[in-house]
């Protein structure tokens, strides 16, 4: 397409800096925080469009038109052009790209390679500067108030949508911003309640929080939300009725608090419906507020056409720099597939664009052996390729998927895909921009994705919520002064869901700065029904205690009381010369542990971890379980990924708790397998496990929340249980 093709918006020919010539300007940070509204729209460009703006989060959504493939024609911030840039995500543009197939099992390393490129294109076409879109139903925008639920004024005040993001004022965060991120100031726990097996606790900022109420009615259209997502559910799922930890979970999600929930099982599934719930009622609600302030700033210019000069022009502040608003961060494709499925069910779209290329990219039906264990089963169904990024756009009959980012209103998105984006080798292609104005961030299935690179959601973390470089067509006048002041993070939602919690995954909400507040659900095990007590075999038990000032020095501390107290004392407290297997959690400590038994050690033994060739797994297994081999180093992540079954098993050091606790029921059962074959003795094979009380946290899942209290604070630091 010829480069002299117009693009939309370039007619105005009014620039922020005098310039009348170029459609873009560079303009610094703090100059973008002082820009006050100082001039009034001509009265022609709302005769031409009335209900037109300028804003990427709730541009009212059109038919694609032929000029958006047009290139950029002005320069970045650095000076370059962005036509060159992008000179090859245009090629793309304009001809057909092959799809990326579902991954089955095993796959070599050409047909990964192969899926890594195709899954490169698709992202570059969706990351490739597109003109503003216009709207489906722009001309039906008014009538969208008609057919949905209504509220009046005084309702509409104690939306929590509009109490947490348009009704603080700017003196509110910027006195909360110095309490919060300059003086860092500790959150306060606000209030503990138990309901069901959950302990909940509440944290609210230092100063004063935002007071949102949310009510806690049973009925899912007795709370806030859209009356077309609430149809939608109901007919999807054939009910409205809320029960008692949905109700709990709920609650904080639509008042717009942090929320940390780990569901335990997961067959749980039923947060997915309400996170997705409050999604799209969070797209919803931004799209009609700005309709209707489109609305009364037509109005006005209507008044000003008949003759009322003497009118003060609203001052209407409801959007962000870019239209993406929700962010969904999944570990595999086809978890992406089940969440979109939902949000299809649910936004009560009647049509879906690109849903077949949807479906063939996103879906496949294979299933990993039923012997594995549940968790398995769940991580690697269907695609488990963890390379993808999705945008989602809702008009007011339909959804598009494969939207350019920077027209959706839902990302869907691995840690693997964003830092592909963020920190491209190809620094032209780097963006970050579609990030600047996410306001409810979603990360579900946690534990899967900790076990992907954690490194990866690091990245997103840095770049979420940054001044973009560039304005993207945004509206200044419109734009909420939050976020022109570089407050937004001061006013995200973050929800974190996970199996189970891990200090990484705390952390998330700990670094997280929303002032609405900080929900965080535990789950109570009781003695009962700890794992310990699930294994079904009654083998000697050991947990053996260590001491460590603080988290930072346990690393160095389990590594010395190891070799100085532990190994040397293996041969001695153990009745078999081999069939040791050494379970560690953490590859770091793998490999330390690996070098010190090569250099300092005269036994022979085996290691194997994830990143071990399929004929040393093979070959150190075969060894271990013939004698040849004493003592098999074997890592968390390799289990997880694998989940071999060790023969020759007869005892278990655990150098750390594990995370996941059905691992150490797995891991015991590799003795009860031995016993089984009768190539060891229940009398004499044991499980050893070192802890201190830094590992409280998973030590609860294993021995139950009574005992991990006599563990880690009395005085005797070895305990035996069978």
């Amino acid at each position: 397409m010829s480069g002299s093709v117009k693009r939309r918006g370039e007619n105005h020919g009014v620039s922020l800096n005098g310039d009348s010539k170029k459609p873009r300007f560079k303009r610094g940070r703090n100059e973008m925080r002082t820009i006050t509204r100082h001039s009034r729209r001509g009265e022609k460009y709302h005769q031409d469009e009335p209900h037109k703006h300028n804003e990427g989060n709730a541009e009212e959504d059109s038919e694609e038109e032929e000029v958006e493939d047009a290139p950029e024609t002005s320069d970045n911030d650095d000076g370059i052009d962005v036509s060159k840039a992008y000179s090859a995500l245009l090629t793309l543009l304009s001809c057909d790209h092959k799809e990326v197939k579902s991954s089955n099992n095993k796959k070599d390393k050409k047909e990964m390679q192969d899926n890594e490129e195709a899954g490169n294109e698709e992202l570059e076409e969706q990351m490739a500067p597109s003109d503003r879109e216009g709207d489906d139903d722009e001309e039906e925008g008014e009538n969208d108030f008609a057919d949905d639920n209504e509220e009046d004024e005084d309702e509409e005040t104690k939306d929590p949508f509009e109490v947490h993001f348009n009704q603080v004022s700017d003196e509110y965060v910027d006195k909360e911003k110095k309490l919060v991120v300059d003086d860092k100031r500790k959150w306060v726990t606000s209030s503990k309640n138990q309901v069901g097996n959950y302990i909940i606790f509440a944290s609210s900022p230092p100063g004063e929080g935002i007071d949102v109420q949310v009510g806690n009615s049973k009925l899912l259209s007795n709370h806030h939300i859209k009356r077309r997502v609430v149809d939608a559910y109901e007919s999807k799922y054939n009910t409205l009725s809320l029960n008692e930890i949905d109700r709990a979970l709920l609650q904080p999600m639509l008042s717009y608090k942090d929320v940390c929930y780990p569901y335990v099982q997961p067959k749980n599934s039923g947060y997915r419906k309400l996170y997705t719930v409050h999604a799209l009622n969070h797209v919803f609600k931004t799209r009609d507020r700005i309709l209707k302030n489109n609305a009364k700033l037509h109005h006005y210019q209507e008044q000003l056409r008949s003759g009322k000069t003497d009118l003060e022009e609203p001052e209407l502040r409801d959007q962000g720099y870019t239209r993406p608003k929700v962010l969904i961060i999944l570990p595999t494709r086809n978890a992406a597939y089940e969440v979109v499925e939902m949000l299809i069910k649910l936004s009560g779209s009647e049509q879906q664009e690109n849903k077949k290329k949807f479906a063939d990219q996103y879906y496949s039906n294979a299933v990993p052996p039923t012997k594995k264990a549940e968790d398995f089963i769940d991580a690697f169904r269907g695609n488990s390729n963890d390379f993808f990024c999705l945008g989602l756009k809702f008009t007011r009959k339909s959804l598009k998927l494969y939207s350019s980012f920077y027209s959706s209103d839902i990302l869907i998105a691995s840690p693997l895909g964003l830092q592909m984006i963020l920190e491209s080798p190809d620094k032209k292609k780097r963006q970050y921009d579609f990030l600047s104005s996410i306001e409810v961030l979603i990360v579900d299935r946690a534990n899967q994705i900790e076990m992907q690179n954690w490194d990866h959601v690091q990245t997103v973390w840095n770049y979420i919520n940054k001044i973009p470089k560039e304005f993207h067509d945004a509206d200044f006048s419109r734009i909420r002064m939050w976020a022109l002041n570089d407050q937004s993070k001061l006013l995200r939602q973050t929800l974190v869901f996970s199996e189970y919690s891990t200090p990484q995954i705390n952390n998330l909400l700990t670094k997280s700065l929303n002032l609405g507040g900080k929900v965080r659900f535990k789950n109570v095990v009781d003695t009962k029904l700890c794992i310990m007590n699930l294994i079904g075999l009654k083998i000697k038990q050991v947990f053996q205690r260590f001491n460590a000032a603080s988290p930072m020095d346990v690393p160095e501390v389990r590594f010395k009381y190891f070799i100085n107290t532990v190994l040397p004392s293996l041969s001695k407290s153990s009745s078999y010369e081999d069939g040791l297997l050494v379970y560690i959690p953490s590859y770091f400590d793998y490999l330390r542990i690996k070098s010190h038994m090569k250099t300092s050690s005269k036994v022979t033994f085996g290691a194997i971890d994830e990143y071990s060739s399929q004929s040393k797994l093979t070959r150190a297994r075969q060894q271990f379980a013939l004698g040849k081999i004493k003592i098999l180093l074997y890592t968390h992540r390799l289990h997880y990924f694998r989940r071999y079954e060790i023969q020759g098993v007869k005892t278990i050091l655990l150098y750390g708790v594990p995370e996941n606790p059905i691992f150490y029921k797995e891991l015991v059962r590799f003795i009860g397998k031995s016993l089984f074959q009768q190539t060891a003795d229940i009398d004499l094979s044991f499980v050893r496990t070192l802890y201190c009380k830094w590992d409280a946290v998973a030590l609860e899942r294993i021995v139950g929340a009574e005992r991990t209290g006599i563990l880690c604070n009395s005085t005797n630091e070895t305990y035996e249980f069978v």
